[in-house]
């Protein structure tokens, strides 16, 4: 009689559970435990890059489950794209705002139309997963850099590849562009930065100094300075941002 009410009890408490999973999986936690000054918390999936639009009304958040597209104000979830076969590492808008470029651990590059949501095409060429995509100031041009040691270059409005930039001895974490359009900086596994002619692909020189990878790299406004996030060599793997001027102000 005993083990009959255990085993009822065991079911009874199963049924429970999976009932109560989907309601508690359902309650919204976006404003939980916020601190102070914070509107939302965004992103389901976990979440790898985030960009605002032009125009500073939308934000796209590059996910392990696709892109969500979010109001900056109210952050109210407004689309999601899908499409990429595996999670999405990096998100940039067009200049004019009204196209997204994703880059995927799929290997692939996806345009998305930013106002509609609708797939325009995909980019294909890189052989290891894509961590970064940028487009150039007059959005004409897209580069690319990817685990598989390159940066790619592409029409933005073609999708034809330009050509390939090589150098670097290990992952590609990071590419930008200066604000003239003329350079791209790119940053790597291999603890460097590298600085190409972004016109002819010309490599034009590496800095150096970092001595372990540098995952982020970003040009100042008025295009003089760079800003590396790099990552020391201590047990704790705390970042360190540096800056380096590449020309006289």
């Amino acid at each position: 009689m005993m083990k009959t009410t255990l085993v009822s009890t065991f079911i009874l408490f199963i049924f429970s559970l999976f009932t109560f999973l989907p309601q508690a999986a359902a309650v919204d936690t976006s404003e939980w435990n916020l601190p102070e000054g914070a509107k939302a918390r965004l992103g389901k999936g976990s979440p790898n890059e985030i960009k605002y639009s032009p125009d500073g009304t939308k934000l796209a958040v590059a996910s392990s489950i696709g892109i969500w597209i979010y109001d900056a104000q109210t952050g109210q979830e407004l689309d999601l794209y899908t499409g990429h076969i595996l999670g999405v590492r990096s998100v940039s808008f067009s200049p004019d705002g009204n196209t997204i470029a994703t880059g995927s651990a799929d290997e692939t590059i996806r345009l998305w139309n930013a106002h509609t949501g609708q797939h325009i095409r995909t980019l294909t060429g890189h052989t290891r997963s894509v961590r970064s995509v940028a487009f150039s100031p007059d959005g004409n041009t897209i580069a690319t850099g990817s685990y598989d040691e390159t940066i790619r270059l592409w029409n933005a409005r073609t999708g034809q590849h330009i050509r390939t930039l090589t150098g670097h001895t290990k992952w590609v974490y990071s590419v930008a562009f200066s604000p003239d359009g003329n350079t791209i900086a790119t940053a790597s596994w291999d603890e460097t930065i590298r600085l190409w002619n972004a016109r002819t692909g010309q490599h034009i020189r590496t800095l150096t100094g970092h001595t372990k990878w540098v995952y982020s790299v970003a040009f100042s406004p008025d295009g003089n300075t760079i800003s590396q996030l790099g990552v020391m060599t201590r047990p704790s793997g705390c970042g360190t941002h540096t800056l380096e001027t590449i020309s006289e102000p």
